[in-house]
């Protein structure tokens, strides 16, 4: 796994293909491999590049002082900038959702399209005048985090059987629910940098490059309303919904996850850039 060292901070990577650059951020607790059989996919066409946020992989963590905090990951997946140029296609899953949202509105990276696949971004609900929705969202994960600093070792169960069900994380292969417990911690502060964003309708609508988001049918309803309330409010935004996936789309429909990021890419590169 090639590194990517600049300015005295250290990212990870997997990278696949060649051609014009698209990047995939993972969500938490995961690594890059989780867009490996996306990324696979798109590498006939283009050079794929997969980083590994703060805490991941060969990634290390934030430094004290910057811990749950979104815009040091999109800090770190920027620095990929100077390995491969502006990407065609800034894609994040879940939390990655949220970094690469983050990355989009520093403008510092500069993709031509922003692909979110059911970002977690909850205080987008509060921005659009949803309060009931963002306070209902926000106890569960509050719950989460409190179950954790309380001692609760198994606190991630309330996160995975929210996400795909009551009972859904015993019924994981044991490698998955072992990488879930040892990466709780991590996945807090996650929690905890995803609820530290502010998003308000004018910088949502500064967002000048195509924006797609996406949700599968089977999701809980406040991502629907997460996705909705970010296409709606974004310029060029547009909505897709993947009949029969749930939270771990990337995963389960790699064929049409690729499918909507090459599409993307191919008008946002036939389509004039804006300045």
């Amino acid at each position: 796994m090639p590194i990517y060292e600049e300015r005295g901070g250290a990212v990870s990577y997997d990278e696949y293909g060649a051609g014009p650059v698209i990047v995939l951020v993972h969500g938490s607790p995961a690594t890059s491999r989780a867009w490996q059989r996306v990324a696979e996919r798109l590498s006939t066409r283009f050079r794929v590049i997969a980083p590994n946020l703060p805490g991941y992989g060969q990634t290390p963590p934030a430094p004290p002082g910057r811990r749950g905090n979104a815009g040091y990951a999109a800090e770190a997946i920027e620095s990929l900038a100077g390995l491969a140029g502006p990407p065609l296609v800034l894609a994040g899953h879940s939390f990655g959702g949220v970094v690469a949202l983050r990355a989009a509105l520093r403008g510092a990276m500069g993709p031509r399209a922003l692909a979110l696949f059911e970002p977690v971004a909850v205080p987008v609900l509060d921005a659009i005048g949803d309060g009931a929705g963002f306070a209902a969202a926000r106890g569960v994960f509050d719950d989460y985090t409190s179950s954790f600093d309380a001692g609760d070792g198994h606190a991630v169960r309330k996160m995975a059987d929210f996400w795909f069900g009551r009972g859904a994380f015993e019924r994981m292969p044991s490698p998955m629910r072992d990488f879930l417990l040892a990466n709780t911690g991590q996945n807090v502060q996650d929690v905890r940098a995803t609820f530290g964003e502010r998003y308000t309708g004018q910088s949502l609508g500064q967002l000048e490059m195509p924006v797609l988001a996406v949700h599968g049918s089977r999701s809980p309803a406040v991502m629907a309303a997460i996705c909705e309330a970010i296409a709606s409010r974004v310029p060029r935004g547009s909505l897709a919904v993947l009949d029969g996936a749930d939270h771990a789309l990337t995963a389960t429909h790699a064929d049409a996850v690729a499918g909507l990021i090459a599409d993307l890419a191919d008008r946002s590169a036939a389509a004039p850039a804006r300045v």
